[in-house]
């Protein structure tokens, strides 16, 4: 008796862990499919219609959660300039906390996208990580809007045409 509740203890561990890696993986895939949702059309990638319509959910999840304005993050995205609203520093770490890319300790983990994302942009993420890491904030959403600034102030390129515009 004892052996087999010993049994059924790893079984279940092991299931946990499982489901846990899964879950992972999945929002990684999210992330990824957000990316490419923000990529022109013409560049010829075609995403699954019903995954990018999962992906605009939970961007309408995380507009709603936050109060951020539509507005302001399209104003935002088209001047290139990153708003200091409460409402959007949430926004942004809403979105990083449904794609895994920032944990419960707020310490973000960009380098995630790398198990997901082409080859050629791997140099790019490893420069946004080595260089910004996490910039604490007194808050998720403060830490997320502190990162992204240090992104934008490292490769500003990179972060409003392939990033930025993907939560916006």
């Amino acid at each position: 008796m004892r052996r087999s509740l010993k049994s059924a203890q790893l079984n279940f561990s092991n299931f946990w862990g499982e489901v846990k890696m899964a879950a992972r993986h999945f929002s990684l895939l999210l992330a990824l499919l957000m990316l490419y949702d923000l990529i022109p059309g013409n560049q010829g990638v075609e995403i699954n219609p019903m995954i990018i319509k999962q992906v605009r959910k939970l961007r309408i999840r995380c507009l709603n959660q936050t109060g951020a304005s539509v507005e302001i993050i399209d104003k935002s995205v088209k001047n290139r300039i990153l708003p200091t609203d409460p409402e959007i520093k949430c926004f942004l770490y809403c979105m990083f906390d449904m794609f895994g890319l920032i944990d419960s300790q707020n310490i973000m983990h960009l380098e995630a996208l790398m198990e997901v994302l082409p080859e050629e942009i791997h140099k790019t993420i490893n420069g946004l990580v080595n260089s910004c890491g996490t910039q604490k904030g007194k808050d998720g959403c403060e830490t997320a809007y502190e990162t992204v600034k240090c992104y934008i102030a490292v490769n500003g390129k990179f972060i409003w045409e392939e990033i930025i515009v993907l939560l916006g």
